[in-house]
């Protein structure tokens, strides 16, 4: 019996499914509520042990689910062997190329969700990469005949989805390869009611999800979260805030606006089942982050539960001179649910246009504080603070 997928699931999976009638929107909607009803909440008892909550829909659930009774498939198998054969069917040929096999990048874009595949590669891993690569061609004594190389690296370190996934974003902005993308999702939703279930909680349980912007985090989790989210175990978020996202962290009084961050925490403490969660600030190390008590960013995060690893990754710890805050730090401590994660400090930048240039970090004291300079490796030149004078292209 083939069934109606919600429309919200279907065109997260679907994206090339085009509009439908508000008829259609209004029954599908329905349905997911009735899917929801369904769903046992997961409950972990201790944080050793992974959650195994099964789905049953049973043939009083709801008239229109044939319980298959026929079907050895459904009768005869046991549910543990049946997700053995649901992650057979995730499985693709590309798995192996890639760092993350079962990583899915998910974002929402001109009105409609995109789903594609991680590419990244092992060596994505470090967070000081693409500085490397970049010292390597500084280094090479041919900075300014390569200055076009440095300008593409350069690039790469800016971009919103942060260092672990430049390749992934780079994907996005030109022609793909269909095959590498390639799911077996919608094939397996629509195959009848009484397996939806199955496979839905298979999807979310068995993939490991990156969303690279706030909008569509907060779009996923919060305004529109999905019936079967609750069934998530492996996510990776990166936040490239805005000054105007950070102002109330900062100011007492700063305007009242949407804030997204802390509807997002209240959202995944709701997972309990999370086996490992990722979180990354200010992917380029942007001046506002410098200024703002790191305690107070990350204190949501206090009331997450995860089985495994649970990691924060932040920008370079350094003095940067402020007048209005003392800057607070959190710690490894085993008082903290998660690890902090510190990137590199920066050490190239593009100053002025179509120009790229290596800096080191020199620090001053001044009285009782500590000043932080940049001095540019080429130049005699100190510069107070390098996020004030940024490129255009930021």
């Amino acid at each position: 019996m083939a069934i109606g997928i919600p429309l919200k699931v279907r065109s997260f999976f679907r994206p090339n499914l085009g509009k439908r009638s508000r008829s259609t929107r209004s029954s599908n909607s329905s349905l997911e509520v009735e899917w929801k009803k369904r769903i046992q909440p997961c409950v972990t008892h201790d944080e050793t042990v992974a959650c195994d909550n099964a789905v049953v829909v049973s043939d009083q659930d709801d008239d229109s689910v044939d319980p298959q009774l026929n079907s050895p498939f459904l009768q005869e198998l046991p549910l543990e062997i049946r997700r053995m054969i649901y992650e057979y069917v995730w499985s693709n040929t590309q798995d192996h190329m890639f760092h993350v096999p079962s990583g899915r990048h998910i974002y929402f874009q001109r009105g409609r969700w995109h789903n594609i595949r991680c590419v990244m590669y092992e060596m994505d891993e470090d967070p000081d990469f693409i500085q490397k690569q970049m010292d390597m061609i500084y280094e090479s004594g041919g900075a300014d005949s390569d200055n076009g190389n440095l300008q593409l690296w350069q690039r790469r370190l800016s971009q919103t989805w942060g260092h672990r996934h430049w390749r992934c974003e780079e994907r996005i902005h030109h022609p793909r390869e269909p095959r590498v993308d390639k799911t077996n999702f919608a094939s397996m939703m629509v195959i009848c009611k009484r397996i939806y279930p199955e496979v839905m909680q298979s999807i979310f349980e068995s993939h490991h999800f990156h969303f690279n912007d706030l909008y569509s985090a907060y779009r996923f989790f919060v305004s529109h979260p999905p019936a079967f989210v609750s069934h998530m175990r492996h996510l990776d978020l990166t936040f490239d805030i805005s000054f105007a996202d950070y102002a109330p962290f900062i100011f007492q009084t700063a305007p009242k606006r949407e804030n997204y961050i802390t509807p997002i925490w209240k959202a995944l403490a709701d997972i309990d089942c999370f086996h490992n969660l990722r979180v990354s600030f200010d992917v380029y190390d942007r001046g506002p982050w410098r200024i703002i008590p790191e305690s107070n960013v990350t204190k949501g995060a206090l009331n997450l539960r995860v089985v495994n690893n649970f990691a924060v990754e932040l920008p370079a710890s350094m003095p940067i001179y402020n007048m209005l805050f003392q800057k607070q730090e959190l710690s490894g401590d085993d008082g903290m649910p998660f690890t902090i994660v510190r990137r590199p400090a920066l050490r190239y930048w593009e100053f002025y246009p179509n120009e790229v240039e290596r800096f080191r970090w020199d620090t001053h004291a001044k009285g009782n504080l500590k000043v932080c300079w940049i001095t540019l490796l080429n130049s005699s030149r100190r510069i107070p603070n390098p996020y004030i004078i940024d490129s255009p292209q930021r």
